[in-house]
């Protein structure tokens, strides 16, 4: 029993360490902070432990996590290795650059980047999402209380064969609120799912168009930023672009994979990353930057260009996905105020209606 605690403690503190950017962020910049000033990895993390736990206790996630590194370099695994299911695959991906090219402080703020960035982006999409979200609370609470309530209240003083025009229509659409509305209701749940877990995982030609247009494109935006941001901090941390790629397709999604395979297929023919990506088809990360990346990728200073791209990329990346979700707060706005005028319109028509029978 008791190891099945631990397990599951172990479960939960990679799970919590892996959602806190606020706390990966702070250890990676006092490790980069330790490193520079020659402590070991391994010696930094021991340090960082022992303060840990005299605060926290043993139990603390932290506590677990830096045991779990230390156990697995004990064992002759690199940090990058040893800190495998903790972060995600592109800051392990960083982390392992910096090793190679013996640049691991480096390579932590590099990390530090992609998880701020990462972090801005997330958040526009979050307060993009709530809108729409919000909306679509409130046309079902709409109808909910139109066809339960109010239309239903009306038909009990007029018989429903009696309303015309726009008041029957509402007697029509108390009937399938009272009918139908769970079954809109699990079909726009469903609809919702399918769309979450078709995005890393939806492949193909049909995909590519569908990547032009909100909401694919802000994935598009959102995933093409990230990795812009990783493969720059990769290049520039010495690694060759092509074996960048490589190690960025490691571990991705079969929708990112299938984008960098591209990239990687045009390489191996002798273009360049620019051209790969333009042949490839996929629009991947974003047109813009594969006419930049085009232009800058015969040049000797790439590692330099193709870090101010990634910049340049994650700043228009949050204003595009800002822009996109205003567009469909916009959308969801206009259908729910015409939605609301309807109803609002019938409920008008059915007073005067029951007015007249009532007087007549």
């Amino acid at each position: 029993m008791q190891l099945d605690f631990d397990a599951l403690s172990a479960k939960f503190a990679r799970f919590s360490f892996s959602s806190d950017s606020a706390a990966r962020r702070r250890i990676w910049l006092k490790l980069a902070k330790l490193i520079e000033n020659g402590v070991q990895i391994r010696t930094a993390i021991e340090t960082m432990r022992e303060r840990r736990m005299k605060m926290k206790g043993k139990n603390d996630n932290l506590v677990l996590a830096y045991g779990d590194w230390i156990n697995e370099i004990n064992n002759g695994k690199r940090f990058s290795d040893a800190i495998a299911g903790w972060v995600a695959p592109e800051e392990r991906m960083l982390i392992a650059s910096g090793e190679q090219s013996g640049r691991l402080e480096s390579a932590l703020r590099s990390t530090v980047t992609l998880i701020e960035s990462g972090k801005q982006i997330q958040g526009a999409v979050l307060r993009g999402l709530l809108y729409p979200v919000v909306l679509l609370a409130l046309s079902f609470g709409i109808m909910y209380l139109f066809g339960y309530k109010i239309i239903p209240a009306f038909s009990k003083v007029v018989p429903e064969d009696k309303w015309t025009g726009i008041a029957a229509s509402m007697v029509d659409v108390s009937h399938f609120v009272q009918n139908w509305l769970w079954l809109v209701a699990a079909f726009v749940i469903v609809l919702f799912v399918a769309f979450f877990v078709s995005l890393p995982i939806w492949v193909g030609a049909a995909r590519v168009k569908f990547d032009s247009y909100a909401p694919y494109s802000i994935y598009r935006i959102v995933k093409g930023s990230t990795w812009m941001i990783a493969f720059s901090a990769l290049v520039e941390a010495g690694v060759r672009a092509e074996n960048a790629l490589q190690m960025l397709a490691q571990n991705a999604t079969p929708w990112l994979s299938e984008r960098i395979e591209g990239c990687l297929a045009g390489m191996r023919n002798g273009y360049t990353v620019g051209d790969s990506l333009a042949r490839a088809g996929h629009g991947f990360p974003d047109i813009e930057v594969i006419d930049d990346l085009g232009v800058y990728s015969s040049l000797s200073s790439f590692d330099q260009a193709l870090a101010i791209i990634g910049r340049e990329m994650m700043s228009t990346g949050i204003e595009s996905v800002q822009k996109s979700m205003v567009i469909v707060f916009n959308v969801g706005l206009v259908v729910v105020a015409l939605l609301l005028s309807w109803m609002i319109s019938g409920m008008l028509a059915m007073q005067m209606q029951m007015a007249r029978v009532l007087t007549g």
